[in-house]
């Protein structure tokens, strides 16, 4: 019985989630989560690293991304991400991504 009534609250907990408030704009707050929108076009050269700035007021631990507008995979690069800016690469040059900073 006392599972049921837990996961019965993990259920109205999760709900709730928001990943928007509505459309996914550049520095949007992420819904209800502890996160930001950013929304960038990776540079002219494939595999190079990316600067991309945030507003979360502290160092983040991971990003989740929207489909791009074409095939290209996101993955960190070598400098270590601030309180200010995460470093990304892409595989393809000039892709838009929206991203979402955790």
């Amino acid at each position: 019985f006392h599972y049921n009534e837990q996961l019965r609250q993990l259920f109205l907990a999760v709900r709730n989630l928001q990943f928007t408030n509505g459309t996914i704009t550049n520095n949007a707050k992420a819904g209800n989560f502890d996160a930001r929108w950013q929304v960038f076009t990776s540079n002219g050269t494939a595999n190079t690293e990316d600067t991309v700035a945030h507003k979360l007021g502290r160092v983040p631990v991971g990003v989740w991304h929207t489909l791009p507008d074409k095939a290209a995979v996101l993955y960190k690069g070598t400098t270590a991400w601030t309180s200010t800016n995460i470093y990304v690469k892409s595989s393809a040059a000039t892709v838009a991504w929206n991203i979402m900073v955790f």
